[in-house]
């Protein structure tokens, strides 16, 4: 998967922060080629001292958070047919569209996939609308339905539903009355039953439901560059193994009633979404890949030494042995690595202190 570039001010701020405490660390422990005055660069250091190079290629920065694992809240399947429910799936089942979503007095409400809701029945003369043309697109998928759909209900509309209903073991009327369907979109998994068999139905819902797919939650500051659709990630799974993802939703921004804080609820898909097994409601780490650099080169961050009057130099050990303290200017910090520039070439060996 191709990664964009992005400049993004934060990671400056994040790399400024961690050059602050490797120097720090780096002047406890004794700074590399640090320029002081009656510093003699030429002097021969240890055989055993620990050394790395100068590499070019990609440096990848990311910016890791704490998300959930979790299946997405799916529809509210609701009772909205009149009588006594005579059938209830159960928990666990995974239903999808042309499945019987429940029975009341024996007739199926059935679930089609759509966005728009039921709001009348679906018989010959009424008006045309998107609802038609959303049972078509059942019907075309389900086979009964040989035109293309549209937005009209007519003969061959009658006959598709007729075809279907002989299918299914009802009654051949053509029509579909008002409540005998419910549009879903996709498929769920029957959630907590708030009904029983033989309860009446009229309105109240009767089951909840949650998405099949399993995705990962992660609450992002306000304005966060990470929040944004089809950005690429990396979840390391409880298991220790990790999963390519990308950023598929943005949500409202939202305050969490512990610490007051505002969030914006991002959600990551796994770009295999078989990866996460049989988990779920489980912490993950999320590695969003934040700035990617080409064809630069870069070396250990531990291998940066302080300059005197500011900036950074490298140890660069010499052909006869000895080092030097050459200046450099830095860019991207990608994990143990950062990005450098100035008199330094890839396969130069530098010294990184133990």
């Amino acid at each position: 998967m191709t990664l964009r570039r992005r400049a993004v001010v934060w990671s400056g701020v994040a790399g400024v922060a961690l050059v602050g405490c490797v120097v720090t660390a780096l002047m406890l422990a004794g700074l590399p080629g640090a320029a002081s005055a009656g510093a003699d660069d030429d002097e021969p250091r240890d055989d055993d001292r620990s050394t790395s190079t100068v590499d070019r290629g990609t440096l990848t920065g990311t910016t890791t958070k704490p998300g959930t694992l979790s299946r997405l809240d799916g529809p509210t399947i609701g009772g909205a047919a009149q009588g006594t429910i005579t059938w209830l799936p159960q928990v666990g089942d995974v239903l999808a569209p042309r499945n019987e979503l429940y029975r009341v007095d024996d007739r199926p409400v059935t679930a089609f996939e759509g966005a728009l809701p039921q709001w009348r029945a679906f018989e010959s003369g009424m008006s045309p609308g998107p609802d038609v043309q959303q049972v078509e697109q059942n019907l075309h998928d389900w086979g009964y339905f040989t035109r293309t759909p549209d937005q009209t209900f007519d003969a061959r509309t009658t006959a598709a539903i007729r075809a279907w209903q002989k299918a299914g073991g009802q009654l051949r009327t053509g029509t579909i009355e008002l409540d005998a369907l419910q549009f879903v979109s996709g498929s769920f998994v029957v959630g907590g039953l708030s009904a029983a068999v033989g309860d009446a139905s009229g309105g109240g819902p009767l089951y909840t439901t949650k998405r099949t797919e399993k995705v990962v939650t992660v609450d992002l500051p306000v304005g966060s560059p990470l929040a944004t659709i089809g950005d690429v990630v990396s979840m390391e799974l409880p298991s220790g193994t990790t999963a390519p993802g990308h950023v598929t939703a943005v949500g409202a921004a939202k305050v969490d009633d512990d610490t007051a804080k505002t969030a914006v609820p991002t959600t990551l898909s796994f770009d295999d979404p078989a990866a996460p097994g049989d988990l779920t409601d489980a912490s993950v780490t999320v590695d969003f890949v934040s700035e990617v650099r080409e064809d630069v080169l870069s070396v250990p961050v531990l291998a940066l030494g302080a300059a005197v009057g500011g900036g950074f130099v490298l140890e660069v050990v010499q052909p006869d042995g000895t080092t030097e303290a050459v200046p450099v200017e830095t860019g991207l910090f990608a994990g143990d690595r950062v990005e450098v520039t100035g008199d330094v070439a890839e396969g130069l060996e530098v010294v990184v202190p133990a």
